[in-house]
């Protein structure tokens, strides 16, 4: 085995792990039992586990680029595409979940703001406008989407995370968000 395929191995695991049981149960002993490997081979490559963490992040940074490219091509409307690819990215969603329930961490927090908007800024905001019939260059589209953005993660269960149950926490929020552009309130707010 190279140095490259156990680095890797050891970030895959550890990326699934912090997708599945978050950044307080990260656990070296437990990564390096999975891979039948030694923790000395963990210190070897990433010197500690706030290097590997770091790693981890730039790792979820990674797929959420690809996502994002993905997404512009095969996203043409906000329902029923966007939903229907998220369900096939669970684990990355799992690890964005993570991230937005562990917002007090700063590094966790900008890591979730800044995938969240570059999904935003490459396709899902024009999707979003389109749905809502509203004009996407205006800032209060974005605050829009961040309202959705926010609703739709406190509702998400990492154990259902299928293309259905994706969409239907956002139609119902959709559904608020459109009672909202037409009270009062939202003029107000503008």
């Amino acid at each position: 085995m190279n140095i490259e395929s156990t680095r890797e191995k050891w970030l895959i695991e550890g990326y699934g792990q912090f997708a599945e049981f978050g950044p307080d149960n990260l656990s070296i002993n437990n990564i390096s039992k999975v891979l039948d490997s030694s923790r000395a081979s963990f210190y070897h490559y990433f010197g500690d586990i706030s290097m590997f963490i770091d790693e981890l992040l730039s790792y979820h940074w990674t797929i959420c680029k690809d996502f994002n490219e993905y997404g512009k091509i095969t996203c043409k409307r906000l329902i029923p595409d966007l939903y229907d690819e998220l369900g096939k990215y669970t684990l990355p969603l799992k690890f964005s979940l993570q991230l937005f329930h562990h917002r007090n961490i700063p590094a966790y927090n900008y890591l979730f703001l800044k995938s969240y908007g570059a999904t935003a800024d490459a396709f899902a905001l024009n999707l979003f406008a389109d749905h809502l019939n509203i004009n996407p260059d205006k800032e209060e589209v974005r605050n829009l989407w961040l309202t959705l953005g926010e609703a739709w993660y406190s509702r998400l269960d990492p154990d259902d995370l299928s293309p259905e149950t994706l969409m239907s926490h956002s139609m119902e929020i959709i559904e608020s968000v459109q009672k909202l552009i037409r009270s009062d309130l939202y003029e107000v707010l503008k």
